[in-house]
Formats: structure tokens, sequence, C-alpha cells
């Protein structure tokens, strides 16, 4: 039979321990906002699949992938004057795209949302339980032949 002073230990020890692993959850949380990864590595970081792009209507001379949490992962292509954001993710309905613009279907028959401003331009999509978004910014807007073509080619 375990003493009060057992009991106290035991409990003062599962303290520490939990606090150890809450403090290294956020540490990686942190390092993983923060560090730029291959695009091929953003896989081993999340328990689902990221496809990437082969096709991106831009030069890309900078690519790397962040993951936000255990659940999402931002991919950017860019150069010095555009940008190409992936989005990737578990948690579906991220982007609020009931709200959006247009829906569209895809050339396989997805249904897609798309949605542009003035300083962007968005698809979102989902393949299987995984939602994909891709957002453009650049200084002229892209055909949204392209937004949809760069979509088709994640397959």
């Amino acid at each position: 039979m375990l003493t009060h002073e057992d009991r106290f230990e035991k409990a003062l020890k599962t303290r520490k321990i939990l606090s150890i692993l809450l403090g290294l959850f956020i540490i990686l949380g942190i390092f993983f906002s923060v560090v730029r990864l291959p695009i091929q590595m953003a896989s081993w970081f999340v328990p689902f699949d990221v496809s990437s792009p082969t096709y991106l209507p831009i030069q890309s001379n900078n690519h790397y992938a962040k993951v936000s949490l255990y659940n999402r992962v931002k991919m950017i292509f860019e150069n010095e004057n555009e940008r190409v954001t992936v989005w990737v993710t578990s948690q579906i309905g991220w982007h609020n795209v009931s709200s959006w613009d247009e829906q569209t279907r895809l050339l396989d028959g997805t249904t897609a949302y798309y949605q542009e401003n003035e300083h962007n331009q968005m698809l979102s999509w989902r393949i299987n339980d995984v939602e994909y978004s891709i957002v453009y910014e650049g200084p002229s807007q892209l055909s949204k032949e392209e937004m949809m073509e760069m979509a088709m080619s994640f397959r």
C-alpha cells in the first residue's frame, strides 16, 4: 500500500514528466513554424501524404515547406516578383470556401472553389480527406485555367 509521501512523490514525478513533454511540444511547434524544410520532407511530419505540383506557371528559384502543428503544411514557390503558396491540411473546411466567389470543377470533375481580388488569386479543392489551397501573388493575374492546371498537376 502506498503511503501519502509515496503518492506525493509519484504525482510530482508525473508532473515533471508532463511538464517536460509539454515543453518539448512547444519547442517543436516553434521549430517547425520557423524552419524551412525541403518540399519532399513535409510528409514526414504530418499524418497524411503531401503532394506537390508538377506544374507551376512561374519560374521558382526558391521553394520550401513549413509544417504548422501536426495537420497543416505550407509550401512556398517563389521568385523575386511572384509567389505561389500551397496549403495542405487534413483540417477540412480550414478555408471557409463556401463564402468564396465561385464554385467550379477541375478537369477530373472535382469540385473546387475559386476567388480573386486585387492582391491574389486562390483555388481550393479536396483530394480524399486532404484539402489543398493554392494562393498566387504577383504583379499580374494568372488565368483561371492556369490555376486549375496547377491543381490538376497534384495528381
